[in-house]
């Protein structure tokens, strides 16, 4: 009866972490951290704060040369957030910052 129990707490144990086995990313991640776009410097140095249609090209470009598509989800003052989608399922979720130009990913 002892050993039941005993296989029963490793079964619930081994299922309760399932899920986040499954969520473990695989690869090279789609977005390096702190990333920056390239019509700004490497700093993160933008001359002006680009405009939200600038941003949406600047974040497209990139993001076409890695084979990827964007959806933007939110402008909110000098942020943007947007979706990264392979063969339309979301790999990555982005917040782009116009003023100098960064890219973090928040997925």
């Amino acid at each position: 009866m002892k050993y039941l129990y005993v296989f029963i707490a490793i079964l619930f144990f081994m299922l309760w972490s399932l899920p986040e086995v499954l969520a473990w990313k695989r690869g090279k991640p789609v977005t390096p951290y702190g990333d920056f776009c390239p019509r700004c410097t490497q700093y993160g140095n933008c001359e002006t704060t680009m405009s939200h249609e600038d941003a949406k090209k600047a974040m497209i470009d990139y993001y076409h040369k890695k084979g990827l598509a964007v959806e933007l989800e939110r402008k909110r003052g000098r942020f943007i957030r947007a979706k990264i989608k392979e063969k339309n399922e979301v790999i990555d979720v982005i917040i782009f910052d116009r003023r100098t130009g960064r890219v973090r990913s928040i997925y």
